[in-house]
């Protein structure tokens, strides 16, 4: 059993990580948390539906595009939500983050309804390991995260268009100066962002089913990872995403299902009393 519990709380921490990083990607460019980024992982789960129930795409071209149409969505809710209003003051963008975030949970609804719906896994069936039955679904989902991790690694650390994305998320101001395009820079940190959670989406769908309050659950889980991992720090995002997972997956289990979510916010305030600033620091350098 513990075996069992480690593999899921590993695959589903590993998930919160990802869609933690896409929050940390987003506030380390603008300095603003998008509050709506766990219904881009329910949107992502419903294109990964579409593609692969509707359409009858096997699932992972089904979760490549799925990632394509939510990049597409994660600009059109740059330009909407966050460019109108980068002047104003942060609360007014969060504001505005959050109404659209009801606007993609109800429009969800509109166009799949809200019975739950599931989706083709990446591998069906399970092994046994040391006794304990693993399901594939979970060992895909490590791969999977795994190689999204490589990717936006080699992406920012390795191609112009990181360095760009790097500039801009250090200092908008002298990357304009520069000549660095900032709305593309910052388009494509949002579209990056969007299609990283889309995948999420289409990988915990076949486990917890999909439905148009998927992203209310997630979303929070993700934020309390950052805390714990820390304000703008990728790899804290994923590390603490790590830790969320095992302790929903293990309290679940040995004190209460119940109390899963409850289990996770004693140990961010716990974080919060004695290490505010999470296990990762965030970098602060000095601007000219």
């Amino acid at each position: 059993m513990v075996i069992q519990l480690l593999v899921s709380g590993i695959a589903v921490g590993i998930v919160y990580g990802l869609i933690a990083m896409g929050m940390v990607l987003i506030f380390r460019t603008v300095g603003i948390m998008n509050f709506a980024q766990g219904d881009f992982l329910m949107f992502g789960g419903y294109f990964a539906y579409t593609f692969n129930q509707v359409l009858g795409l096997p699932i992972v071209p089904a979760l490549i595009l799925a990632s394509l149409c939510m990049g597409a969505i994660g600009i059109l809710f740059m330009r909407t939500s966050y460019w109108a209003l980068r002047g104003a003051q942060a609360k007014a963008i969060i504001v505005s983050a959050m109404g659209a975030s009801i606007v993609l949970k109800e429009g969800a609804r509109l166009l799949w309804g809200s019975i739950p719906l599931s989706l083709d896994k990446v591998k069906e069936g399970s092994v046994t390991i040391a006794g304990a039955t693993i399901q594939w679904q979970y060992a895909a989902i490590i791969a999977i995260a795994f190689l999204l991790m490589l990717l936006v690694y080699v992406l920012l650390e390795k191609t112009f268009i990181g360095y760009i994305m790097q500039a801009t998320a250090q200092d908008q101001y002298m990357s304009s100066l520069s000549g660095i395009p900032v709305v593309v820079s910052i388009g494509m940190t949002f579209a990056l962002s969007a299609a990283i959670t889309g995948i999420c989406g289409g990988l915990l769908a076949p486990i917890f089913f999909l439905s148009n309050t998927m992203g209310a659950t997630a979303g929070p889980k993700a934020f309390a990872a950052i805390v714990i991992g820390g304000f703008g720090s990728v790899p804290g995002a994923i590390i603490g995403g790590l830790i969320v997972g095992l302790v929903e997956q293990f309290g679940g289990a040995y004190i209460s299902s119940t109390y899963q979510l409850v289990l996770i916010y004693v140990v961010l305030i716990i974080f919060l009393m004695f290490r505010p600033k999470g296990l990762f620091q965030e970098k602060i350098q000095e601007k000219a």
